[in-house]
């Protein structure tokens, strides 16, 4: 990451490597004593040119102008198939045995219809719970009734489902017939039924099946153990919608990790502090619950993966803990297969990342968690649509606002700037001066050293050597430059500089930043509107002799 570089330096490498302006300027003219001023550069730098070449994927504005750095997290995406597994085969197996009174034999002269009720017990285990489900809207499904008759009559056998409804007939109703001691199969698809399993004793997970025996007379001897063995399996079963409630389910998400190396670029240990840090959790929830999202740990960890310390949080920021805790509840759409957005965040109001972000590279770790229905002393109404998900995306939110100080770096860049291809071999230069003048916007002092390096990158001098200060803009109570601060400096470059001038190839440049009244922890703010103006000129003196 290169952000200080947009604070402190960036203009400066700019500004060196474009520093051949040796045919614009002859001075093999001179037939007098002269002094020359050849400008070099001339330029106003906005936060807009700092930001190209791929920079603004890491910095954003604000809507005041404000910056802030952003780290974002891979998107964690929680859907229905993360805990719900496929619908279980259902069987339901009964024997209707009408005449298991009788005490003898009997012949049976008229029609006789019998009638019988049978309750089941639905049963779809969830993520390891038994949820109490009211209702399934069928995608799919099979469902096969097998009918052996043990009478010596034919029978027609009629079976009404009330708790399946919304087919082509409204609730589910059928009529298979069977021959005498023979069996009978039929089959019905489930697609776009509606399973209600609310109309048993217990208000769920109940299914419901009216049975009507209609026996055909034939003279023939009924005894107590004729009977019906009926079957009904729902197979293959699959689901848009299922309601009910679905009890305590607790599901780990992926573990994060974010590195925040801020000061990357420092040579020495940089002491800082970041005001109004935040972590914002950007939520979409297509379910038909409000889930808790939480984390099960969350700390940072050094570069070496040794903890440094836990985050502590708690949403009303009376009584912060560190983890597993959990964050408010995410909303609920109002209708199945719609979406509602939320956003939770961590901040310096309600957590302790604010003492957190401080002069050690590290990373934040994190391990989430998504819960649903955490009391279990509410009963709770669940929805569940087959495309249903948990959506989240996490961003670091580091505004750049606070304080820093002991921040160095040293960068090397190309230079090519001969003094004496501008002057003949009679021409003497007697005296040569550096002149930079500034005017700076950014809050933000600067200390500066040039290093001169011949071709094989052997040190020939320095200039300045930290002499050349960049005073900070004039800054308002709160933290904003108000007004630039001007400043011009002449470094003097006697015989022996101009020499070490033109075998320069290399250059050098060692920075030491603070922000202003850094000592006093004053706190600034970097805006997009800030500028910084720079013009350096090379000053000769000489004569034609």
């Amino acid at each position: 990451m290169k952000v200080i570089r947009l604070f402190f330096i960036i203009y400066f490498l700019i500004f060196l490597s474009a520093c051949n302006k040796s045919d614009q300027y002859d001075l093999t003219t001179l037939q007098t004593h002269h002094n020359i001023a050849i400008p070099l550069v001339s330029a106003e730098i906005e936060v807009a040119d700092m930001l190209a070449g791929g920079v603004d994927t890491i910095i954003n504005t604000g809507t005041s102008g404000d910056l802030f750095l952003v780290y974002s997290t891979d998107p964690i995406n929680f859907s229905t198939s993360d805990f719900v597994g496929a619908i279980p085969d259902q069987n339901i197996s009964s024997q209707v045995a009408p005449f298991s009174s009788l005490t003898s034999p009997l012949p049976l002269s008229l029609d006789t219809n019998y009638g019988d009720t049978i309750t089941s017990q639905f049963s779809m285990p969830i993520n390891g719970t038994t949820p109490e489900l009211t209702s399934i809207d069928f995608s799919q499904g099979i469902f096969n009734v097998s009918v052996t008759n043990n009478f010596s009559h034919n029978i027609t056998l009629t079976f009404t489902i009330p708790s399946l409804v919304g087919g082509p007939n409204g609730t589910f109703t059928s009529a298979l017939p069977v021959s005498a001691n023979n069996t009978a199969t039929t089959q019905e698809n489930l697609s776009n039924y509606v399973l209600d399993l609310t109309l048993g004793a217990q208000g769920f997970n109940e299914l419901i099946v009216y049975l009507n025996v209609a026996i055909d007379a034939n003279g023939s001897n009924i005894s107590s153990t004729d009977n019906l063995d009926i079957s009904f399996d729902m197979i293959n079963m699959d689901f848009n919608l299922i309601e009910g409630d679905l009890k305590n389910i607790k599901i780990a998400l992926d573990p994060q990790e974010i590195e925040l190396n801020i000061f990357e670029n420092s040579e020495s240990a940089v002491n800082f502090q970041l005001t109004n840090p935040a972590i914002n959790f950007n939520i979409s929830n297509s379910f038909g619950f409000s889930p808790y999202m939480g984390m099960d740990t969350m700390y940072y960890e050094d570069l070496s993966g040794a903890k440094i310390d836990d985050i502590k949080y708690d949403s009303t920021g009376l009584n912060q803990q560190p983890a597993p805790f959990y964050f408010p509840a995410i909303g609920q759409p109002t209708t199945p297969g719609s979406s509602v957005s939320s956003v939770i965040s961590i901040n310096s109001t309600n957590s302790s990342i604010d003492q957190l972000i401080n002069d050690v590279p590290k990373k934040l770790v994190s391990k989430p968690f998504v819960e649903i229905n955490p009391d279990p002393n509410i009963t709770n109404t669940n929805s569940i649509s087959k495309n249903s998900s948990v959506n989240v995306t996490s961003e670091v939110m580091l505004p750049l606002e606070g304080y820093a100080g002991g921040w160095k770096m040293g960068d090397t860049i190309p230079f090519d700037f001969e003094v004496d291809n501008l002057f003949s071999a009679n021409t003497t230069v007697d005296t040569a001066q550096i002149k930079f003048t500034t005017v700076n916007g950014w809050p933000v002092d600067v200390s500066f050293t040039l290093e001169l390096l011949d071709s094989a990158q052997n040190t020939l001098t320095s200039i300045a050597n930290s002499e050349i200060i960049l005073e900070s803009g004039i800054l308002d109570n709160n933290g904003r430059v108000v007004s630039p601060s001007t400043k011009n400096t002449i470094l003097n470059c006697d015989n022996q500089c101009v020499d070490n001038l033109n075998q320069t190839k290399y250059v050098i440049l060692l920075v030491e930043a603070n922000t202003q009244d850094y000592n006093n922890q004053q706190s600034v703010k970097i805006y997009d509107d800030y500028k910084l103006g720079l013009t350096m000129a090379l000053l000769v003196s000489g004569r034609m002799l």
